[in-house]
């Protein structure tokens, strides 16, 4: 077997990977379609060569019988490379924090006693879960200095509870900051994608909760912030 004809096998076994992984139908670019996401966009134009010379491969007749170029070992390389790049893509399961490692409160805790222990994690955000373990609200300082500004005489009782403060944890009553609820399998590009658009329309995803069934009302799993994201690259 020659370089040529390993090298067309390939580029099917790209278009077949990214046309399964991606919904792509049989007329569409596999390679226009790689080259416009950002994580390709280093490669764009290698990308493009890969695409020409698989056409002039596949669709120039030979000549005496010989393909009319041969690949190099560097070409097929990089197209085996491109497609385990494609074939590992990180999923938002494997980059979350789990719920045991997270600082979470239930409605039923008491605000008081969670304050002092907010000193100790990375975030001031709190997840605020219900009875069936599916987050509720969010408990940051800006929660508890509004519920402050709102009291007259600036004290909280110690039986306070997060369900008696649901006024304060709500999503609604963060302004610029918004939540998401994502599914464990979701890719972290597509992650990506959805922090990069949440900024574009002035707000800050802040956290992504990772539940089950990837639903708002879906159980607890672990939580993923911009950071996280970041670090994955």
């Amino acid at each position: 077997m020659t370089n040529a004809d390993i090298y067309i096998q390939k580029f099917k076994e790209l278009e077949a990977v990214v046309r399964d992984m991606f919904g792509l139908n049989d007329w569409d670019s596999v390679t226009n379609f790689l080259s416009k996401r950002e994580e390709y966009a280093p490669f764009r134009e290698e990308i493009k060569y890969c695409q020409e010379v698989r056409n002039l491969l596949q669709h120039k007749p030979k000549i005496e019988g010989e393909y009319p170029v041969e690949p190099t070992d560097e070409m097929i390389s990089f197209l085996q490379k491109t497609v385990d790049s494609l074939k590992n893509r990180r999923k938002c399961r494997e980059i979350m924090v789990p719920k045991k490692d997270v600082f979470c409160r239930e409605l039923s805790d008491p605000v008081r006693d969670t304050i002092p222990q907010m000193r100790n994690i990375d975030h001031n955000h709190v997840p605020i879960l219900n009875s069936q373990g599916a987050v509720a609200g969010m408990f940051t300082a800006v929660s508890f200095l509004r519920l402050m500004a709102d009291r007259k005489d600036h004290t909280m009782d110690s039986e306070t509870k997060f369900s008696d403060i649901e006024k304060y944890i709500s999503f609604d009553s963060h302004s610029t900051e918004i939540y998401s609820s994502v599914s464990g399998e979701m890719y972290v590009d597509e992650l990506k994608e959805l922090f990069e658009s949440s900024y574009a329309k002035g707000k800050r995803l802040s956290m992504v909760f990772v539940t089950e069934g990837g639903i708002k009302s879906g159980k607890l799993l672990g939580i993923i912030s911009p950071w996280d994201v970041l670090c994955a690259e």
